[in-house]
């Protein structure tokens, strides 16, 4: 079974989920945002992908959902109204933090 982790980022919360190949959530994780540090919210990012990482070993990849703008090869945040994040390489951020492959879209997007 192929897993992967999506990751909703906002001003007040960050919430996570394992999502199996079929759509279903079958964990999740959720933390506060530390809006006001990129760094911390990097740190926060990191950790519920690492918790849920460390429960299924099927996990292959992480999509990232920010709300803010996001760049045309979905790696850096460009602006977030909600978060400290300016030209922030997201997807570089998070991928060293976690050995995994990631995605940044942005939330509405992602959703949609």
């Amino acid at each position: 079974m192929t897993l992967t982790i999506g990751v909703d980022v906002g001003g007040t919360k960050v919430a996570a989920g394992v999502v199996d190949d079929r759509g279903r959530i079958v964990e999740k994780l959720r933390r506060p945002t530390p809006s006001t540090s990129p760094h911390e919210t990097a740190a926060v990012i990191a950790e519920v992908v690492d918790i849920l990482k460390g429960k299924f070993d099927e996990v292959e990849a992480v999509g990232l959902g920010a709300a803010g703008f996001v760049d045309e090869s979905r790696s850096t945040v460009l602006f977030a109204p909600n978060l400290a994040w300016r030209d922030t390489p997201l997807r570089e951020q998070i991928a060293e933090k976690v050995d995994l492959p990631v995605v940044v879209e942005n939330d509405a997007n992602a959703a949609a």
